[in-house]
């Protein structure tokens, strides 16, 4: 049998090493400060998304390969193997970030088209009797009184100079 220096084996940890567990967590830190933007713009500016999809997947790209590239120029000495063991896990966590945002934003979506498609709806035939102006119905579909003006479904104003 041969004699194993326990203490050469288990407490020998390269960089490399270090980096795999160091570099996605920071990368997933940045996905998950740039999916929380993404969707603070989206919120801000709703017509933006269809026409600059590219550029979101662009910046997550961007994002999960530039700390990566960073790190292979600071150590010189980083097996290709270990390079690509880093893009591939930094990839991954880039991602679970951004799929967590995108699986929650399709389940409020979700929610809002069910509570839509729940609402009380009135059929047709309820209105076909109402001879009130169209113009005149201003959230009071039976006729009554507007609280606007003092008059039942009347949009004018009232008093003895309009008479």
């Amino acid at each position: 049998m041969q004699a194993v220096n326990h203490d050469a084996t288990f407490n020998t940890v390269t960089e490399a090493d270090h980096l795999a567990v160091q570099l996605p967590l920071q990368v997933m830190g940045l996905s998950t400060a740039y999916a929380a933007t993404l969707e603070l713009l989206q919120r801000r500016y709703p017509t933006v998304l269809p026409d600059h999809l590219w550029a979101e997947v662009a910046g997550g790209v961007v994002l999960s390969l530039a700390p990566v590239a960073l790190a292979a120029r600071r150590l010189r000495n980083l097996d290709w193997r270990n390079y690509e063991d880093l893009v591939w896990r930094s990839f991954v966590a880039a991602g679970i970030p951004i799929i967590l945002w995108q699986l929650g934003a399709n389940a409020l979506r979700r929610r809002e088209a069910e509570d839509y498609l729940r609402r009380t709806r009135r059929s047709a035939v309820d209105y076909a009797n109402d001879t009130t102006p169209l113009a005149n119905r201003i959230g009071d579909r039976e006729g009554g009184a507007d609280p606007r003006c003092g008059r039942g479904g009347s949009a004018h104003p009232t008093g003895p100079e309009y008479a």
